[in-house]
């Protein structure tokens, strides 16, 4: 099914494995991805994904390069570092400062031309994206987003393509499981509630340039508040 298709059905689309499905804790490890996998129109509850192995293999390959277990590692490691990266505070002050924020950016980032206008270019985004959200009432305020950043967007992407990874051999089900948890207890540190992650989700994904933010939403709420969704009654994470 199309991501589009995915939008316009989602709601009757909560997809649950009733044969191999994973419970408590280990559920909630497990949902750390549900944004990627309602995405993808995967099962929520399970490690494996639902989906014909054909689509997997061609998700891992053709969206994250991924041909082999040392790449799985290599880019499921990036997407934990990618919330330690100490460039993007320094693009989150200049937003909050925006008067000063060229001497911000030139005192503190890298002079590296590509890097800063990697970084700069972040910063443009957020000009444009924060007052959108606070328009379509995703947040109030930036200070939000400052707090939970793009973390839902990175640990979740990580979550659903692990699950991929351990689909086609490249993970162990111990590594599968080692990585859920890691991801679960590292996304604590910047989401307190399952509404946080969400929004979080959406924000790491309109910086990545998706569009459509009224589908992600209307996936988030579908999440947070279907009856079938593993979600539901859910707050804090």
């Amino acid at each position: 099914m199309g991501f589009f298709s995915k939008i316009l059905n989602s709601f009757e689309d909560i997809r649950l494995n009733k044969k191999n499905e994973v419970r408590g804790y280990l559920l909630d490890h497990l949902l750390i991805g549900s944004m990627y996998a309602e995405q993808q129109s995967a099962y929520l509850n399970s490690y494996e994904t639902g989906l014909n192995k054909s689509d997997v293999g061609k998700l891992v390959e053709t969206y994250w390069g991924i041909y082999n277990q040392n790449q799985a590692i290599e880019i499921l490691q990036s997407l934990h570092n990618r919330n330690q990266d100490e460039n993007m505070d320094i693009v989150y002050k200049a937003f909050e400062d925006r008067e000063n924020y060229v001497d911000i950016l030139k005192s503190n980032l890298p002079n590296e031309n590509d890097i800063f206008e990697y970084y700069l270019n972040l910063f443009r985004k957020l000009n444009n994206i924060v007052p959108e959200l606070i328009e379509q009432k995703i947040i109030t305020t930036f200070s939000q987003l400052k707090k939970t950043k793009d973390s839902g967007w990175n640990y979740g992407r990580g979550v659903f393509l692990a699950r991929c990874c351990y689909e086609l051999g490249y993970l162990s089900e111990n590594e599968l499981k080692e990585y859920l948890a890691k991801s679960y207890s590292d996304l604590k540190k910047y989401c307190s509630t399952w509404q946080e992650y969400t929004t979080s989700y959406i924000f790491g994904r309109a910086i990545w340039g998706g569009a459509n933010n009224n589908g992600m939403v209307q996936i988030a709420n579908d999440l947070l508040y279907n009856d079938n969704s593993p979600l539901k009654n859910k707050t804090y994470i």
